[in-house]
């Protein structure tokens, strides 16, 4: 007979549930709370069920994690990005973007216009473009995704769930960086610290998605979404051409990975998002010198290094030989924009969320 696995559940604490003013809000604070399996878990338990009493001593498994959700949340509804400005109204500065299915919490409402806050980010949008009340929680239901953050400076990223060896250690990613989760929580018999793991993607590499295990100790498990991005000084006092890459660029966060592609619509590769987003501001790549491939960027151009880059530059990105794999854009404030992988899509990391390789400018 089978043995029964009893289920664990987990609840996430999500950070941006904050303390409102005496003023107007929307909605309580209070949190919705629903069940959402796992990723790949069926296959973990068929796993588990037919390995052997041996081989179940090796892993204690997560059955289901429970997805906590705000009922201020309010989700972007818009087709590309929606401007968030410092006060309630079009004729105020702009603070910063909220791309199409990113959240915020909203603090209050006045006038058709919600405070919200996302990420690093607080002002205001129109409740126009807004999925708000029991429309933003249903929104925020589906869009949730499972991810690891990195809590530690950094964190290994390793072949297999042990640490008996530094030769399974894939990369190494720093904090802040979100990494999503692919299934169940495993511990190994094997790690003479006990270690739980969790099972992560890293970035896609030449079409291969590149998965790995952290340390549970060392990362915080829980469902987010995607957040607003802050108008950066840096990028303001660019170029016009460096700054209208940088905000063409960030349009497109959550596009889905696809190997090959070079499409801001239906997806593309790391090499290929920036091929895209170089066209679109008006850049013939044959003109620049701009190859296709990740590993043929990095070596044209011009050399740059952290103290000379600008918004609009290349960072890359390689395996443990120092092999070029993955190319991101630079965005000034420490941060670059690049197809991560077909788990998370085009998101936002810091610059050092790997380790770089070299750094190129194509851009005069």
């Amino acid at each position: 007979m089978k043995q029964a696995i009893k289920k664990v559940t987990t609840v996430m604490t999500i950070a941006a549930v904050l303390v409102c003013s005496s003023q107007a809000i929307t909605t309580k604070a209070e949190e919705i709370k629903e069940e959402k399996s796992l990723g790949g878990l069926s296959k973990v338990l068929d796993d588990y069920n037919n390995e052997g009493i041996s081989k179940k001593s090796d892993y204690t498994t997560l059955l289901s994690t429970q997805i906590s959700i705000p009922e201020n949340i309010a989700i972007a509804k818009c087709n590309d990005y929606v401007n968030i400005r410092e006060k309630a109204g079009t004729s105020y500065n702009i603070v910063g973007i909220l791309t199409k299915d990113s959240y915020g919490i909203v603090l209050e409402v006045t006038d058709g216009w919600a405070k919200i806050q996302s990420g690093s980010v607080t002002g205001y949008v129109s409740t126009d473009y807004l999925y708000m009340g029991t429309e933003g929680v249903a929104k925020a239901k589906e869009l949730a995704s499972l991810l690891a953050t990195v809590t530690a400076n950094s964190v290994n990223v390793r072949k297999e769930p042990s640490t008996l060896t530094r030769d399974n250690i894939i990369e190494e990613v720093v904090k802040g960086e979100d990494l999503a989760v692919l299934s169940a929580e495993v511990v190994t018999k094997n790690d003479p610290g006990a270690v739980l793991w969790v099972k992560v993607a890293l970035d896609d590499s030449e079409g291969e998605e590149v998965i790995g295990y952290v340390a549970k100790d060392y990362v915080d498990v829980g469902f987010k979404w995607k957040s607003a991005s802050k108008v950066d000084i840096e990028v303001a006092n660019s170029s016009p051409l460096r700054y209208n890459l940088v905000n063409e660029s960030k349009k497109y966060i959550g596009l889905r990975y696809v190997w090959g592609g070079t499409s801001l619509t239906t997806g593309a590769d790391c090499s290929g998002f920036v091929w895209a987003v170089y066209k679109k501001c008006g850049l013939n790549a044959s003109s620049i010198g701009l190859p296709r491939t990740s590993s043929e960027m990095a070596s044209g151009g011009t050399k740059v290094t952290s103290a000379t880059i600008k918004p609009g530059d290349l960072v890359f990105y390689g395996d443990s030989s120092g092999r070029v794999n993955h190319v991101a854009m630079y965005i000034g404030n420490n941060q670059v924009i690049h197809e991560s992988g077909r788990q998370t899509g085009c998101k936002i990391s810091n610059m050092y969320y790997r380790k770089v390789v070299t750094m190129r400018s194509y851009l005069q």
